[in-house]
């Protein structure tokens, strides 16, 4: 029997928690990846939801001390979380799948561009959720489903 694992992904939710807060109540999600810009929103989220585990890393608006980048794990599927800043993906996304591509990951979920991105790249997905907290934009998140080392990917 295959158990699907729902993963909520945000980022960039810069101190306004609401929408993370309505999209978790609303999705019922397994597993949430936080990607930074404003960490600490990351963390009163996952104070608000013990039971719902949670993976965070920080961003360029954030000195906490706290992961740049994460792989993980879920349904099977091998993931990097990282902010983006890192990478340069402001400018483009080549440095960050050509990473993806070095780790061994199928998907990289990054931030801070404040635009979604559902994108193939040479045998990686750039996931990038749009902003959490409605910045420049309007609000959005991510939802993957993964199961069995495969998984669908949709913003929201």
């Amino acid at each position: 029997m295959v158990t699907n694992m729902k993963i909520l992904v945000f980022s960039d939710s810069h101190g306004r928690l609401g929408a993370m807060v309505d999209a978790i109540e609303r999705e019922r999600p397994q597993r949430v990846f936080f990607l930074g810009d404003h960490y600490r929103d990351g963390q009163e989220l996952a104070g608000a939801y013990p039971d719902l585990p949670m993976e965070l890393v920080k961003g360029n608006c954030d000195w906490d001390q706290a992961p740049d980048e994460l792989l993980v794990e879920a349904g099977g599927v091998r993931f990097l979380l990282t902010h983006g800043h890192r990478y340069g993906v402001k400018s483009g996304t080549d440095r960050l799948a050509r990473a993806a591509r070095e780790k061994g990951v199928a998907v990289a979920c990054f931030g801070h561009t404040h635009e979604g991105l559902n994108m193939p790249d040479r045998g990686v997905l750039l996931f990038n959720p749009g902003t959490a907290g409605g910045i420049q934009n309007r609000v959005g998140y991510g939802v993957i489903v993964a199961a069995d080392g495969k998984f669908r990917a949709d913003l929201r």
